[in-house]
This record gives structure tokens, sequence and C-alpha cells, in this order.
């Protein structure tokens, strides 16, 4: 079946002398593997081998059986390729790729999710500092996983549902801990009957049940609320994100 889509290049790696195989985030049809015969090639349908983050018009022929889609056309209007001037912009794009990768099914389309990638790629871009580049980052992390229908509970204790939040100033506040496997918040009552769970701040849950904040959140923040989420993504995944040693050491699960 012939279709045809926009589409942002997620990963592209050479098959052949002549050809690649690229895995491609599409609008209206989700994600898409598929090879590219001749890209590597002088001449060829492609406007030259397919960069990663590279975006535009594609026609595929997706097979019935399966397997990779057969890529005919691809008008690429390579907008993203100031990211490989700063680094952590870079990283940034490249560990939103791969966990976009990891999370979406074949042809299961998100067009909202895919919106939203393009306006991650280009707000980055323009970020000059470390610490917008993360906020951005975390922002996008999130809709993935709400998107994907695995957003985290933050509201109440995932075993008892006794809601949890924070206390007024000058009122000990009880230990609350999140687990990935619960896929969200332990309260201190219930936390002893989990083996893999992280202790977590206040502040931190603060910010991640309002992202609006994640710009302000200051480096410190960003960082250990980044460390949760590696953290929850390498339960997912049963392994860490390969991009993730780049921004943060995978923290160690507390039992």
């Amino acid at each position: 079946m012939q279709a045809k889509d926009q589409v942002i290049c997620l990963r592209a790696v050479n098959f052949s002398e002549t050809s690649q195989v690229v895995t491609l985030l599409t609008r209206e049809h989700g994600k898409v593997a598929a090879i590219a015969k001749g890209s590597r090639r002088a001449k060829n349908t492609f406007d030259g081998p397919i960069e990663i983050f590279s975006r535009g018009e594609v026609v595929f022929i997706a097979k019935e059986s399966g397997g990779l889609a057969a890529l005919t056309e691809f008008n690429q209007q390579p907008h993203f390729r100031g990211l490989s001037q700063n680094l952590d912009m870079l990283n940034a794009a490249l560990f939103a790729a791969e966990l976009t990768e990891h999370f979406l099914e074949e042809h299961d389309p998100h067009p909202p999710l895919f919106d939203k990638f393009l306006i991650f790629l280009e707000t980055i871009q323009e970020a000059r500092q470390e610490d917008q580049i993360l906020a951005w980052l975390i922002l996008y992390q999130l809709r993935l996983l709400e998107e994907t229908g695995i957003g985290p509970m933050l509201d109440a204790c995932t075993n008892c549902s006794i809601s949890i939040h924070k206390n007024r100033a000058g009122i000990a506040r009880p230990a609350i801990y999140f687990s990935s496997s619960q896929n969200g918040l332990l309260c201190s009552a219930c936390e002893a009957a989990f083996v893999e769970k992280r202790a977590v701040d206040f502040a931190m849950i603060d910010v991640l049940k309002n992202p609006a904040r994640l710009p302000k959140a200051g480096t410190k923040n960003l960082t250990e609320i980044e460390r949760l989420l590696i953290y929850h993504f390498t339960e997912l995944l049963g392994k860490p994100p390969r991009m993730a040693k780049y921004f943060s050491e995978t923290p160690q699960i507390i039992l």
C-alpha cells in the first residue's frame, strides 16, 4: 500500500554501499521503518543521503506482511542542521529521538506527538543555555509518556490512593517515593511493601505536576528531575537509554 506523509527522521543507518535503513516518525502513520534504496548514490531521488532529523514529505510502500517499507520519495528539508553546532542541543535531540523510537509501536499514529517533537526540535535549536535545553527535553519526555498512555500518577499514592500534596509551611512532611513499576508515587505508609522505588522531593514532584515551571526550576531541580526520568525509562525499557549517559549517571534504585 502506497502512502504519503510528513515525516521527521529518527534514525538512519547504512545498509549497503548504496542504501540506508531509516526509522521515520510520520504524522499520520506513526513510526515507520523503511529501506531507502540508492540513497547513498551520487544521484538519487532523496536529495542526497538521508540525515537524522531531516523532515519533509515522503512516499513509501508498506508491505502487508510487515517488515521494512520501501521509501520511494523524500523531499528532505534539513531544518535542524543547526543542532550539530551545539553538543548539548544535539545530545538532547538524539535522546528524544531514541525514546520516541523505543516507546512508539510500528504504524501507531500519534499526530499530537509528531507536532510536539517538531516544536521541541525547533525550540532547542534556538536555545542558548544548557538549562533551557534540559527543561525542554524534560517537557518532551513527559509529553511522550502521556501520549503513549504511561504518564505517571503524581497526585496520589498508587497503592492506597491517599492524596499526596505539599503541606503548609512549618508542618513536617512525610517522605514520598516514586516507583517505576507502579508508575507513580508511594506514600510513607505504603513504600515499605515495594522493593523498587526511589525517594523524591516534594519540590520536584510539584514541578513535574506543573511543567510550566520547568524553565525557572533551576539547574539542581532540573538535574534531579532528569535523573528521576532516566531511572523511570531504565526500568520501563529494562536497560538504560543509550543517550542517558550524556545527562546524568543512571541513579541507583533505593532498596
